[in-house]
């Protein structure tokens, strides 16, 4: 496939994103691009236009990765796949599909790189796998342009940050992981491209968000707030409550890492001076291995306020009306999904270039005509005054790996696990448990976890705090990411601990050999 006889517009990232050679330009070839013909694009071109070069793009990177990736070559001749007979997206399709069990672990870092080069990765961020043990993830240049660009579209498009000076506050945790790391620096490629946007980045340190606010604030005339939802919820609660009149800040809202109710996205909004929740609160999906998955826009915003009100538009969008997923666009030259068995899979380019991975979201593709053509949705006006890419949409489910998110972190099943394993915790728990993710009427994110008493055991207070201390020792030994929230936000983090009965149908089914750990809100 020849470069020039494609698109411009894709002839421009296939450029900027090739791999080899533009280590010290790349970054500079970013400064170049001109957003307004970049957003003029975005918006001309069809549905099919995307779906055709996202195709493209996914099998191009699968040849490659057969050829110069050492893992990926050893995966294929394992099981049996020369890639060279992969000529179609349906031959590609018959590909088995990658994930953290039968790639990441079965092979180093330096086989999981192009040319088994790990070195020439610039930077790493760290994921916690359900042992607690990290997993240093290498992530190459075009991924962070990649990811620069997408910023810089949705701060100059979406929060008309191209033409009013903006302060920007990351509240994302800052070091080892993936979101405060990545944010900054995309933000700093966006200031560099002309954009009359400065940063501050004080990570999850709530007193250091509040000053930076109050001193910093007034001088711009609007701010940006990066954070985790949760987080971001008890910088608006304290700061009300420190004298800080959100009211009269012009502030916008770039959240990150779970999905979170629209009740939530109105609490947030309710306390500010925000007019339009499509342009003033953006939610993007990511994950540590490969950065921005897909990103609410305001027509994704929408579109999920809209059926969040109306059960038959939820169940012809998603097919379930008693939640609502995390529902945003994704740009298919970037990002390749499929789905296969209710499960998301994508294929990426990154310092691990990674082919029909699978992170284990449950998840539905919803190509974009499909969802302008429902009904509900083609007359509501408030749909359909936004702004169009014309990008497929993502419905995420959540993980269907038994995990769930609190504060932007994931809970394993295996942590609690440990803790209900003590020979303190055994003579009244069986060790079966179903933990949730639930909200409070004000909209403070908490985390549940029932716990199965043993026949004849009655509950305690005795008996709860004993649970409660060795579930939160065992989260503190073995999760990196939540010692590091429990030392920011305290007693916030604890789970709240009540009791079942031995075989409570509700939550312990004891007709199935299968656990379910984990419950949807």
């Amino acid at each position: 496939m020849k470069h020039d006889t494609l698109n411009p517009f894709y002839k421009l990232f296939l450029r900027l994103f090739d791999r080899r050679g533009f280590k010290y330009d790349g970054i500079l070839n970013l400064y170049k691009i001109n957003l307004d013909e970049a957003n003029s694009l975005l918006c001309s071109k069809s549905a099919d236009f995307w779906e055709t070069h996202g195709q493209e793009m996914a099998l191009s990177l699968f040849h490659e990765a057969a050829e110069s990736v050492p893992a990926y070559k050893d995966f294929l001749r394992k099981n049996n796949i020369k890639h060279t007979e992969i000529k179609t997206i349906d031959d590609f399709k018959n590909v088995p599909f990658t994930d953290k069990e039968n790639y990441i672990k079965a092979y180093s870092s330096e086989e999981l790189s192009w040319d088994g080069k790990v070195e020439e990765n610039t930077i790493f961020s760290v994921s916690s796998g359900s042992s607690g043990t990290p997993y240093f993830w290498p992530r190459g240049d075009n991924l962070e342009i990649e990811t620069s660009l997408i910023h810089a579209l949705i701060l100059k498009e979406f929060f008309d940050a191209g033409s009013t000076p903006t302060l920007v506050v990351i509240s994302f945790s800052m070091g080892i992981y993936i979101a405060g790391i990545i944010t900054l620096d995309s933000i700093l490629h966006t200031s560099q491209m002309g954009l009359p946007i400065s940063i501050i980045a004080p990570g999850v340190e709530l007193n250091d968000v509040l000053r930076a606010i109050k001193e910093l604030g007034p001088k711009y005339n609007q701010i940006v707030l990066a954070g985790y939802p949760p987080f971001v919820k008890d910088i608006i609660d304290a700061g009300e409550k420190r004298g800080i009149s959100w009211e009269n800040q012009k502030i916008k809202f770039l959240f990150a890492t779970e999905n979170f109710s629209e009740a939530f996205r109105d609490y947030i909004l309710s306390k500010t001076n925000a007019t339009s929740a499509e342009s003033t609160s953006i939610n993007i999906y990511g994950s540590a291995d490969s950065g921005i998955l897909g990103h609410e826009t305001p027509l994704s915003v929408a579109i999920r306020r809209a059926a969040s009100e109306d059960k038959d538009t939820a169940s012809e969008l998603w097919g379930d009306e008693t939640f609502t997923p995390t529902f945003v666009q994704y740009h298919p030259i970037f990002k390749f999904f499929e789905e296969q068995e209710g499960e998301l899979l994508f294929t990426a380019r990154g310092g691990v270039p990674l082919v029909r991975y699978n992170v284990h979201d449950a998840g539905k593709i919803i190509p974009f005509d499909e969802v302008m053509k429902i009904s509900s949705l083609a007359s509501d006006q408030s749909v359909q005054k936004q702004p169009k890419w014309t990008f497929p949409f993502l419905a995420v489910f959540g993980k269907s790996d038994f995990t769930i998110s609190f504060y932007g972190l994931k809970i394993y099943p295996e942590n609690i696990k440990e803790g209900l394993e003590n020979e303190e915790v055994v003579p009244f728990a069986t060790g079966k448990f179903v933990m949730q993710q639930k909200s409070k009427s004000n909209q403070d994110q908490y985390w549940e976890i029932t716990v199965e008493l043993r026949e004849g055991v009655k509950e305690s207070a005795l008996a709860r705090k004993i649970v409660s201390d060795y579930i939160v020792a065992a989260l503190r030994k073995r999760n990196l990411e939540y010692n590091r929230l429990y030392d920011a936000i305290g007693e916030r983090a604890i789970p709240s601990i009540r009791f079942a009965a031995k075989g409570d149908e509700k939550y312990f089914n004891v007709k199935s050999i299968k656990q379910r750990w984990t419950k949807k809100t």
